[in-house]
């Protein structure tokens, strides 16, 4: 199985969407092949289909900072991105695999837990909630989509970026949700073009095993 890699750099959500719209089409006419696209986003609110009523604290915050709230085609409620957030995105053809969106969603989280043990980060699933965990508090996100059984959108991990946004909203509409990054476990800043290529690369290599085992429902590892 050959998975391209594509690193958008930084780059407006906006501009994103149009671009992974653009692949998804080109993916189901079979003009592109199986892709992993890697990104940071300028600050950015984005509501998934399961988002309603209100989300934040205080909106007001999130309009003097200049930060767009964008509803989304994924699945799960809200979240917010910024410069630092490490987002993955991948765009692979399921239709001659297994057709199990929690199965996929098992790999994902597994496949997060395991770069973040990389670096050194004691990272698990919670058991009752989707994303990655590290304690009580939430490090990465999961929200996808699936379209003729293929994927997009996915994941962000904080690694280095700004958690003050997430103290001002109920991230994926919970009040109870406290969150963290690699940066305040680690107590320094990690350098992103190696995080990129540890999460690129483990991916890669999860992504054998899933397709591998695909008639077998994939573990995830609990606290």
């Amino acid at each position: 199985m050959s998975i391209e890699i594509l690193d958008l750099g930084l780059v407006g959500y906006e501009e994103f969407l149009v671009f992974q719209n653009e692949l998804l089409g080109k993916r189901a006419r079979g003009e592109a092949g199986d892709t992993l696209i890697i990104a940071e986003h300028f600050p950015v609110v984005t509501l998934g289909r399961l988002s309603a009523g209100e989300w934040c604290r205080d909106i007001g915050y999130f309009k003097t900072k200049n930060i767009d709230i964008i509803q989304t085609s994924r699945g799960g409620k809200n979240t917010c991105h910024s410069p630092g957030q490490l987002l993955i995105y991948p765009v692979i053809d399921l239709s001659k695999k297994l057709k199990d969106i929690g199965h996929y969603l098992n790999f994902l989280e597994n496949s997060l837990i395991g770069a973040l043990r990389e670096l050194g980060i004691d990272a698990r699933i919670n058991g009752t909630r989707r994303g990655v965990w590290v304690g009580p508090k939430k490090i990465a996100f999961i929200g996808v989509a699936v379209k003729s059984w293929i994927t997009f959108h996915g994941a962000s991990v904080n690694i280095n970026n700004d958690l003050e946004p997430f103290s001002l909203m109920d991230p994926c509409g919970e009040q109870d949700i406290k969150v963290t990054s690699a940066r305040e476990i680690l107590g320094k800043e990690l350098d992103m073009p190696m995080v990129k290529k540890l999460f690129a690369r483990r991916f890669i290599v999860d992504i054998q095993q899933y397709i591998g085992n695909m008639g077998t429902p994939l573990g995830a590892v609990h606290v």
